[in-house]
């Protein structure tokens, strides 16, 4: 197990793709933060992750762009199980129609630029300093096949904020350099999840990527992997191909 007696933090951790995610890196020993809107979920998945390879788990209902709850579940995580060594902000939403950005309602495309960007943002500056202090660490942003939610003219919140995220992992690469803290972004593909499915612009599709690609790329990443690729984007049903 190659990550035994590390910490994670995973959002949007309660199904699809970050369940995947969590359930990969526990198998290789990481203690979890577990993170989602629905405390259920999470709660249901730390007592199995638990169960199945004995580590230490913390489930949290919390909105990630909370500023207040995102410093209380930092400060509960960090408390009982130490300094986090990985961060992987999945956590994200769409808009619940598909409409033109002036049919649209700007406090929905508000909303899905708060959850997908904002909190990203907040997580990363809570639980970058001690990162950078230790000289150890791994940030992961999922990236997203927002092109195609662009080329529709819809879903104008998810589009903006996936491409800014993305920002985000060019704007922190620079400054980070050389300090012992990777950041990344892994683009996982066209994973069949309820949002996904949720969405007509992928009507049609028979083919999907495997989540368990993205998962296995970001566990290697947490190991120390891609380093050397510091700042860049993963594409991860490429490098599952190979």
């Amino acid at each position: 197990m190659r990550l035994t007696g590390r910490i994670g933090v995973v959002t949007g951790a309660g199904r699809g793709l970050g369940r995947e995610i969590a359930t990969a890196l526990a198998a290789e020993g990481m203690s979890l933060l577990l993170l989602a809107r629905t405390g259920a979920q999470v709660r249901e998945l730390a007592e199995d992750l638990t169960s199945r390879y004995g580590v230490q788990t913390l489930p949290a209902a919390i909105d990630v762009a909370d500023p207040a709850a995102v410093e209380r579940v930092v400060a509960h995580a960090e408390q009982h199980l130490g300094t986090v060594d990985l961060l992987v902000n999945n956590a994200g939403r769409i808009e619940r129609t598909e409409r033109l950005f002036w049919e649209a309602d700007p406090a929905e495309m508000w909303e899905v630029v708060e959850t997908n960007l904002r909190g990203p943002m907040l997580l990363t500056r809570a639980l970058l300093p001690p990162m950078v202090q230790r000289g150890h660490g791994h940030v992961v942003n999922i990236a997203s096949r927002a092109r195609a939610a662009t080329r529709s003219g819809t879903y104008t919140g998810y589009a903006v904020s996936k491409r800014a995220l993305s920002v985000l992992t060019e704007s922190l690469a620079g400054p980070l350099t050389g300090t012992g803290v990777v950041v990344l972004d892994v683009l996982p593909g066209l994973v069949r999840t309820d949002m996904t499915l949720g969405m007509p612009v992928w009507n049609g599709v028979t083919e999907w990527d495997e989540a368990a690609a993205a998962a296995t790329v970001i566990t290697d990443a947490a190991c120390g992997r891609y380093d050397d690729q510091h700042g860049t984007l993963l594409d991860a049903p490429a490098l599952h191909r190979r």
